[in-house]
């Protein structure tokens, strides 16, 4: 499959967007748990569609950035947030191992 040229490409750093891939630092405030320093999956996948990269492209390659296998799967931004969240949960402890084995109410 060819590479996908992102419409509006002209606007790369327009309205306040950030285009670096670097990991954001941590920063938190008071009574809030430390922010991730995976790197910004929206900013990277975004620089990754400007610089001609198709969608599944940027979206894999973005995968393998926050440390996701890309081997079989086919990733989407969407998957890869929600994945690096529940990790995030897991590593803070907000996450069980039980967590979600119980029947649910609805």
């Amino acid at each position: 499959m060819g590479s996908w040229r992102a419409a509006g490409a002209g606007s790369a750093a327009g309205s306040g967007s950030s285009t670096s891939t670097a990991p954001r630092p941590a920063t938190w405030g008071p009574g809030q748990a430390p922010a991730s320093t995976d790197p910004g999956t929206r900013a990277t996948y975004r620089l990754l569609l400007l610089k001609g990269l198709a969608p599944d492209e940027a979206a894999n390659l973005t995968a393998y950035l926050c440390g996701l296998p890309v081997s079989d799967a086919r990733w989407t931004l969407s998957e890869i947030n929600r994945l690096l969240f529940l990790r995030e949960l897991g590593r803070s402890g907000r996450w069980g191992t039980d967590d979600g084995l119980g029947k649910r109410p609805n």
